[in-house]
């Protein structure tokens, strides 16, 4: 079997269930979308729950490697912190209500496993770094990690999403943005805030995939 055609079938799946909810999408749909035939999905994947079980696979993965990546690489802690919540707020961006709702509903076990990743490497995560930059003087120590973890995942899947931006003229690259100045404003010290912004002037701006 072709290794790169899985890795497709996987992709363009992920894409369709993160915006719609796997429950929305058959194995017909994807067949046509990719040009190939349902007999070649089904030579790849023994069912759509087969799909749906290596999609999320492959995408835990992705996201853990993504977050240890950043946490071990060599870069300050401002730019660091900033990463993190880049990458955090990506992932919001991409998984619609939808999806969420399919989860809880049709895969409880997916959605116990996607939860137990976000408090066992996406929380742990990002109190290691609040912690560090507390200890440094650059976070504030009156802060609740876990709140304003789930204040910003909130604010990103509240706003940036199809029906909101339908209303509105900012692009989803825009929102998040701003909702991340706001958010990181919020919770570092004034030396900190300094540093952030002066990284912020000299950086490309970030950019939504």
């Amino acid at each position: 079997m072709s290794e790169p055609l899985r890795q497709r079938i996987i992709e363009q799946a992920r894409d369709r269930f993160f915006l719609i909810g796997f429950s929305k999408v058959t194995m017909d749909d994807l067949a046509e979308e990719l040009g190939i035939s349902k007999k070649t999905m089904y030579q790849h994947f023994q069912s759509k729950g087969d799909l749906i079980d290596q999609v999320f696979d492959w995408q835990v993965t992705e996201n853990v490697n993504r977050i240890n990546a950043i946490v071990n690489s060599s870069d300050d802690f401002i730019k660091k912190l900033y990463s993190m919540w880049v990458a955090i707020g990506r992932l919001a961006c991409r998984i619609n209500r939808n999806v969420l709702d399919d989860l809880r509903k049709h895969r409880p076990d997916l959605w116990k496993r996607i939860d137990e990743m976000r408090r066992k490497v996406i929380l742990k995560s990002i109190t290691k770094m609040i912690d560090e930059g507390i200890e440094r003087g650059l976070v504030r120590m009156d802060i609740n990690k876990q709140v304003v973890t789930l204040m910003y995942v909130s604010s990103i899947q509240g706003i940036v999403n199809p029906d909101v931006l339908a209303e509105y003229s900012f692009s989803a690259e825009e929102a998040l943005r701003s909702i991340l100045r706001v958010f990181l404003d919020g919770i570092l010290t004034e030396r900190a805030r300094k540093l952030f912004q002066s990284m912020l002037s000299t950086q490309e701006e970030m950019r939504v995939p």
